[in-house]
């Protein structure tokens, strides 16, 4: 049934399971458990929603390290520690450098273990419990940048791969909604901080080993995912955590399972052959490419958007704006995402994917055109401060629900055998376009330009561009398998009729 082979230098097991007549075409494209409704599948999976919500938890570190970073650009102590001699405010390039550089090691994360993840974020915080220059900041973030790239590479596609098909979005969606509440816990330490002790620093820098020792349990115990087994033909394991993970509830075979995975990467190979898109570049060949482009584009997206203004320097940018109380902005943010987040994980599979990412994006491009125009005029008094915390608010809200499905277009979207790597590129090109917004975004709003508020200019119009792309580009596969998505693909069906298309196997 497995074969082993050598294919451009990389091992791979061959696995020989495909329709004899077309090798091209799986023998079948879903199984019983598919055909369940979404409630119905939520409660028999109850054990495998626990395991994905402490899967993302690890996520929580990722929020707190990217509100940490930019709230404690705010805080008088962290000011007076890192800031030139004389001044008492952070130069702009500094903030830019920062943020700049986590970005950037972003993008050199690849998908390794979850250990050496977990290794590189410990090391990312004992440089910050240490830190006194900006310099030694930079290198903390540096590391941070790495570990949460790797991050961002692993964990969701882990949780696609662990997911029935009825519960995808809301198993990925677990990772925002952690990621979210991470950044509401930075929020609201150093709110407190604000209040009690301006000028202390590290207290919320060490708070974060809570988090990195919580993360460390979890990763020992997470089962290894039955799609990674199957492609490495390890047939028995996989179906030994498919029984664990699912149970031996009544309707569910793991053996059907297996062997629909095994039929939808043997029809991917043959595929793949056929056509030549062989090798380390392949999901930048043939069909490949177009599921490259919309993997990552939701990603690319929220950057065009303004993701870099509201959720990295929200304290500095309302600090600027002239607001009295930043950090309780930044609180406020904080509950709207959550919220926000909440309502997409539990509709994303019931509403599906392409309209919860469209109009989100569309509805933040407007409230950035509001944002400008509040900023031609004296934002400092308290109408209009009133009204740029409204509008702030607004885009926040549609913008979390949007960005955090680009991860589950990102994980659905490639094909299985390149999916890992289809999901590491497309994450890379998004966090290449946040380096560029997270260097220049500060010296938009703090630099010799002095946008302020009217930096939501430069955003609408990006993200104008960006949301007309969405719309011609992205499908809609809420509760598609794997394989159906490939045979819709292979079709060449229209993009924006995916969601009417009917599966010609079962």
């Amino acid at each position: 049934m497995a074969q082993t082979k050598v294919e451009d230098g990389i091992h791979v097991e061959r696995l020989e399971l495909a329709n004899t007549e077309d090798p091209q075409k799986p023998t079948f494209t879903r199984t019983h458990a598919d055909e369940l409704s979404i409630w119905q599948s939520l409660r028999q999976n109850k054990l495998l929603a626990l395991i994905a919500m402490a899967a993302a938890f690890s996520a929580s570190l990722e929020g707190y390290q990217i509100n940490l970073n930019g709230g404690l650009v705010s805080n008088k102590g962290f000011i007076r520690q890192m800031a030139s001699p004389g001044t008492k405010i952070i130069k702009g390039k500094y903030v830019s450098a920062w943020g700049g550089i986590q970005s950037a090691g972003q993008t050199i994360g690849q998908i390794i273990a979850l250990y050496v993840i977990w290794v590189v974020l410990v090391v990312s915080v004992l440089i910050e419990c240490f830190a006194t220059h900006w310099y030694h900041w930079l290198v903390a973030k540096l590391f941070a940048g790495m570990g949460v790239g790797m991050l961002q590479s692993t964990l969701p596609l882990y949780l696609a791969e662990i997911s029935p098909t009825q519960l995808k979005g809301l198993f990925i969606n677990a990772y925002t909604f952690w990621f979210v509440l991470g950044q509401l816990f930075a929020s609201v330490a150093l709110n407190r901080l604000h209040i009690s002790a301006p000028y202390d620093f590290r207290t919320p820098i060490y708070s974060q080993w809570a988090m990195i020792g919580v993360s460390a349990i979890i990763f020992v115990f997470l089962p290894e995912t039955p799609w990674y087994l199957v492609s490495k033909g390890k047939l028995d394991q996989a179906k030994k955590v498919l029984t664990k993970m699912h149970g031996r509830k009544q309707g569910y075979d793991s053996q059907e399972q297996v062997d629909l995975m095994m039929s939808t990467i043997a029809s991917e190979r043959a595929a793949a052959e056929q056509n030549s898109e062989l090798g380390p570049w392949a999901v930048f060949q043939g069909k490949n490419l177009l599921r490259f482009i919309i993997a990552a584009w939701p990603k690319i997206t929220q950057q065009l958007v303004g993701l870099t203004v509201f959720n990295t320097y929200a304290t500095y940018f309302f600090q600027k704006a002239g607001n009295k109380d930043p950090f309780l902005v930044t609180l406020i943010l904080s509950c709207v995402q959550l919220i926000s987040m909440i309502m997409t994980a539990v509709s994303t599979d019931k509403l599906g994917r392409r309209p919860l990412t469209v109009y989100p994006y569309a509805i933040t491009v407007l409230s950035l055109l509001s944002l400008g125009i509040v900023g031609c005029f004296d934002y400092s008094k308290p109408a209009l401060s009133s009204l740029l915390i409204f509008f702030a608010c607004l885009a926040t809200f549609s913008t979390t629900g949007a960005s955090a499905i680009g991860y589950a277009y990102a994980a659905e979207i490639p094909q299985q055998r390149l999916r890992a790597r289809t999901t590491a590129f497309a994450l890379a090109f998004s966090n290449m376009v946040a380096i560029m917004f997270s260097f220049t975004t500060p010296l938009m709003i703090n630099g010799d330009a002095q946008w302020g508020v009217k930096t939501g200019f430069f955003f609408a119009g990006t993200g104008a561009v960006a949301v007309v792309i969405c719309w011609f580009i992205l499908p809609e596969v809420a509760c598609r398998t794997p394989a159906e998505i490939d045979e819709m693909f292979e079709k060449k069906v229209n993009l924006r009729k995916f969601k009417q298309y009917s599966p010609s196997s079962y």
